[in-house]
């Protein structure tokens, strides 16, 4: 039963058994306290550190975080991927007959090409262009197993790309005075002193979702034809930077053989857990990728693609992204309200935030006392210091408690080191 003084009527505080939302005016129930025996900031902080050491320069996981302290983690924005849509996923899922999910589960899936075929329809390309992965990060190993030359990638970005080069990799540091804007002239320099290499441009970028434009990317493209082994387009996050649908450089890649857009599902459809992801590339390329990997999707992966095909599904998932387009907007308008936070522009469903203390402390505190996991950017190369925090968007109510968990931590005073009179 709500509490008499709970007003907003959300989803939070109406479901049986949930507590109140908590955001403040809108709600008026009081601010949740720390339930006896759950650790402190410090002790979260400390947890935290050890897991990182073991996951490298990506997230410790919601369920490593799970094993480590029980019923922490109320809210995950820390990984990125759309909630409404894994709520259509979830519906359908729940329609498969039992003895379909026995048939998917004792059966062997189909091999690539033949789930490419499902697939390519929806993608918009023939099937002998698409590479379908376990997930965005295989098809951007397999990319850069035998790439001949180094690899060209702006700083900050995602660490697999440099993580999974196999030659030497040479950086372009995007400033943070210029909202980490990609700088297509200075570029063009690197790849002229570079030859045969591949070029990594994700657009909207990962960490700071900062939106590349699209004529120039394209004019970039087009304009390292000659000079590079690939360029690698990464559209992973691009179904969030607008309520439009998203505009891909996937039909380029017919005259522009260096091209190679990869695609994470796992994001745009809110399928992390399944593991699916493609890109898409010359005829002989993905022959050639192909080969080295049989059945590298699963079963799960396998359905999904089919459900993709299917116009209820495709109707209820295009609602299901524009919600979460605004939404997510709206957060982020909330997070830059804020007086101690600087968000940088994004067109992602993420936002990245510069904070006036440690990041560190910032994200303990979030977790220990409001439940919610936030990702820390220190160990991101090309963010310099440690004030960098990456918030995900959720739904809407949990959007709020992000909000009224910010306010509440930022409005502790920032602890100054002490200093020592000579």
């Amino acid at each position: 039963m709500l509490s008499a003084v709970c007003r907003c009527q959300c989803k939070m505080c109406s479901a049986p058994g949930s507590g109140h939302c908590g955001t403040g005016p809108s709600c008026g129930a009081p601010r949740r306290r720390r339930a006896a025996g759950r650790p402190d900031a410090r002790g979260v902080g400390e947890a935290l550190r050890l897991l990182k050491a073991g996951s490298g320069s990506h997230s410790p996981s919601v369920a490593d975080v799970e094993r480590a302290i029980p019923g922490l983690v109320e809210i995950d924005a820390c990984f990125l991927s759309n909630p409404y849509a894994t709520d259509e996923v979830m519906h359908r899922l729940g329609r498969v007959s039992s003895q379909t999910l026995e048939r998917m589960v004792s059966h062997y899936p189909s091999q690539g090409a033949a789930i490419a075929e499902v697939l390519a329809p929806t993608v918009g390309v023939r099937p002998d262009r698409l590479l379908l992965a376990n997930g965005a990060s295989e098809a951007i190993q397999a990319l850069l197993a035998r790439a001949p030359g180094p690899l060209v990638i702006p700083l900050p970005t995602f660490s697999a790309y440099y993580e999974f080069a196999t030659g030497p990799v040479v950086a372009l540091q995007l400033r943070p005075q210029d909202d980490f804007r990609l700088d297509f002239d200075a570029l063009d320099a690197l790849v002229d002193r570079h030859p045969r290499a591949t070029v990594v441009i994700i657009n909207p970028n990962n960490p700071d979702g900062g939106p590349v434009d699209h004529g120039a990317l394209v004019d970039f493209v087009r304009g390292a034809a000659s000079r590079v082994h690939q360029v690698i387009v990464d559209e992973s996050f691009g179904a969030f930077a607008s309520e439009q649908r998203p505009r891909s450089l996937a039909p380029l890649v017919e005259e522009l053989p260096h091209l190679v857009v990869v695609n994470s599902l796992s994001k745009s459809h809110g399928i992390p857990g399944l593991r699916l992801g493609y890109a898409v590339m010359s005829p002989q390329r993905a022959r050639l990728l192909r080969a080295r990997s049989l059945w590298n999707l699963n079963a799960f992966g396998e359905w999904f693609c089919g459900i993709m095909a299917d116009p209820g599904y495709q109707r209820a998932y295009e609602q299901a992204r524009r919600r979460y387009v605004r939404e997510a907007r709206h957060l982020f308008d909330g997070l830059a309200e804020l007086p101690s936070v600087h968000v940088y522009p994004t067109a992602a469903n993420f936002a990245l935030l510069e904070l006036d203390r440690p990041a560190h402390e910032v994200a303990a505190a979030l977790l220990a006392h409001h439940g919610i996991y936030v990702r820390d950017c220190a160990d991101k190369l090309g963010l310099q210091g440690d004030r960098y925090l990456r918030v995900a968007a959720r739904r809407d109510a949990e959007n709020r408690r992000i909000l009224a968990a910010f306010a509440d931590v930022l409005s502790e005073p920032v602890r100054r080191p002490l200093t020592v009179a000579a």
